[in-house]
């Protein structure tokens, strides 16, 4: 029977750049231990198909740019939805002094239209001037009245993030490889293969001190990164569910003509071995996102609750749009 020395690495389940990383590292290896492996062209079909690998997976990061303009500008959209929906909830406030700066930001916020909906030039623009009005000191009081200043703050910080994305997708001239990454990733992994087998083959014949070295260089590289990632996917399945997380009660919303955003609480409560409750309260964006349906004629809208980050699952709620008389 043969004597298998040679650690196994769980390449099914790498992620991409990790699995690159492993295979770099392991081409370095196979390198240096060229004259004990005693298969120069193996080595060599082996550091092609890396390299191969690498200048796909440079590929798709240069194309990731289109994605990650689209998350920023959802982000950004969200953020912008979030705001505008506390100005106009101030616009009933009890207080005449919030009604009246909230009117006042409400009418600007208006004459913008529905930025949100605009292309990504056009809401770009938008939200720089926007942004440049509500720091002018013509609002300067409404916005302290309000406690505006950190969501301007961060819309402006999520408009110039989306602007890099969007130079970065301009400046790529981007041609798109024939071979897709998943068959580079088998190349990398079969040319890999063959080594090992030729290294196990060798061990076989009684060479296994020639080629100790080269042994424990690269089952120490399998441990460590096969260890790695059963701790990552140990992370992973440890996400906590949302789905029952306590979440604040909706108040009907008046019927406006457009879409109507609310953004509930939404807190997690934990009870101690001795009684004692530690409620933890969930942050839009980093810890949960929102959707909705039939959110802008009156009626029943539906709210859902999905979890994200270091939280999974979901929660569906509802509200009314309803007419005021």
């Amino acid at each position: 029977m043969a004597k298998v020395i040679l650690k196994k690495p769980d390449m099914g389940h790498y992620p991409n750049a990790f699995h690159l990383e492993f295979h770099k590292l392991g081409s370095g290896i196979c390198l240096k231990h060229a004259t004990e492996i005693d298969a120069q062209s193996l080595i060599d079909d082996y550091a092609a198909a890396v390299t191969l690998e690498n200048d796909i997976f440079m590929w798709m990061r240069r194309s990731e740019f289109t994605e990650k303009k689209d998350v920023v500008d959802r982000m950004r959209g969200a953020a912008y939805v979030l705001g505008t929906g506390m100005v106009r909830l101030n616009l009933k406030h009890f207080d005449p002094q919030i009604r009246n700066a909230a009117e006042h930001v409400h009418n600007l916020l208006s004459s913008y239209g529905c930025v949100y909906e605009m292309g990504y030039d056009a809401a770009t623009a938008s939200l720089d001037s926007v942004i440049a009005r509500l720091r002018d000191e013509t609002y300067n009081s409404a916005v302290e009245v309000l406690g505006l200043m950190s969501w301007i703050n961060e819309l402006d910080s999520l408009n110039t993030r989306f602007k890099t994305c969007a130079d970065n997708v301009a400046r790529e001239n981007i041609n798109r490889p024939k071979v897709s990454f998943r068959e580079a990733r088998k190349k990398s992994d079969g040319t890999l293969r063959l080594i090992t087998n030729r290294v196990e083959s060798l061990v076989n014949i009684n060479e296994e001190s020639m080629l100790a070295a080269f042994i424990e260089e690269y089952n120490t590289l399998v441990k460590h990164y096969n260890k790695v990632l059963y701790e990552r996917l140990g992370r992973n399945r440890a996400r906590r569910d949302i789905s029952a997380a306590v979440i604040s009660s909706v108040a009907s919303q008046p019927f406006t003509g457009k879409p109507v955003f609310v953004i509930p609480e939404v807190c997690l409560r934990d009870v101690a071995s001795d009684g004692s409750v530690k409620v933890t309260e969930l942050v839009f964006t980093d810890d949960f996102m929102v959707t909705y349906r039939n959110n802008v004629e009156p009626g029943t809208a539906t709210l859902m609750i999905r979890g994200a980050g270091k939280y999974k699952g979901k929660i569906v709620t509802t509200f009314n749009i309803v007419v005021s008389d």
